[in-house]
């Protein structure tokens, strides 16, 4: 099954490459964030889900790019240790010939997990030295991980955190740049030294932000949900010299996409976005059970046949 998925695949790694480094792509790459195993059981008729068969499935969309979530041992209201946190099948992942994607999670994920939701984002204004402590503490897991992750090969980092919701920010802009960017920022130097290009993951309105990412050092930004005011074509104009957006299709333009004049609409905004390079078409939310696979092939089909 290897060998056969390195040829269908063969050009995916470089296609994603040149697409993170904004530079020209034979044809639109495709990649998508999440796969819940429930998609590929429904999709290929299958009781289990393991290598193999996901592999199949990314190769029946056409797929560039494989991410793989860390499995947590059972959580017990602390950080994990490194040496408990692993991604199944990362050897097999990374010898494909896709573009594999490690996703790590960031500070407010953890810490809303830790503390709770209101706790903790309220911790800049009760406890400052605690969330610095906290955040500190979260920089050395990930850069941890990272390293072990490019040691074995890994093609790039997902550092996913959402910082927004729908209208703005989940904390202030001071507070989030005062404690999570200038965490973040330790990271991403820490893994783009080892050699790979990291993204960033946020649902979300951050439009405020985008600056903030891009002096992190991040190389891409992924989801772009057009329900929380982010556009894409103008995120490009605006910033297309110094990231690589990724993402784009919701959910509803998966359902849209069976009406021909939506379709034809849908495609002439991925063409007009990737005329521009630096761009990867993908849903903003990944797949998930319920979601419409039929109308995603066809845009994902009449994507192929268009050269950016």
């Amino acid at each position: 099954m290897l060998s056969n998925s390195k040829e269908t695949c063969s050009g995916s790694r470089s296609r994603v490459e040149a697409a993170i480094q904004r530079r020209e792509t034979d044809r639109v790459p495709k990649g998508e964030i999440c796969i819940d195993e429930a998609v590929v059981k429904t999709s290929l008729s299958v009781d289990k889900a393991g290598f193999d068969k996901k592999l199949e499935f990314i190769n029946k969309l056409g797929l560039d790019i494989v991410c793989l979530d860390p499995v947590y041992p059972e959580f017990i209201g602390r950080l994990p240790d490194p040496a408990e946190v692993c991604w199944a099948d990362l050897g097999d992942w990374v010898n494909t010939g896709l573009f594999s994607f490690a996703v790590l999670d960031g500070v407010l994920g953890w810490g809303i997990k830790c503390f709770g939701f209101n706790q903790f984002l309220t911790l800049p204004n009760k406890s400052p030295l605690s969330i610095h402590s906290f955040t500190e503490k979260v920089t050395s897991l990930n850069i941890e991980m990272a390293g072990r992750l490019i040691d074995a090969g890994i093609d790039g980092l997902i550092i996913a955190d959402d910082l927004a919701y729908r209208r703005g920010l989940l904390i202030k802009p001071r507070d989030m740049r005062r404690y999570v960017f200038s965490a973040l920022q330790s990271q991403v130097a820490e893994m783009r030294r080892g050699g790979v290009p990291v993204f960033i993951h946020s649902d979300g309105n951050i439009n405020e932000i985008i600056p903030d990412i891009i002096e992190a050092g991040f190389n891409g930004l992924h989801c772009i949900d057009r329900n929380s005011s982010m556009d894409i074509l103008e995120l490009q104009r605006n910033y297309g010299d110094r990231l690589c957006f990724w993402g784009s299709l919701s959910a509803e333009d998966l359902i849209k996409a069976h009406d021909p004049g939506c379709l034809q609409g849908l495609l002439d905004t991925i063409c007009a976005t990737a005329a521009k390079n630096g761009f990867i078409l993908g849903t903003d939310c990944g797949l998930f059970k319920g979601i419409d696979l039929d109308g995603l092939a066809l845009i994902y089909e009449r994507v192929n046949c268009v050269a950016p």
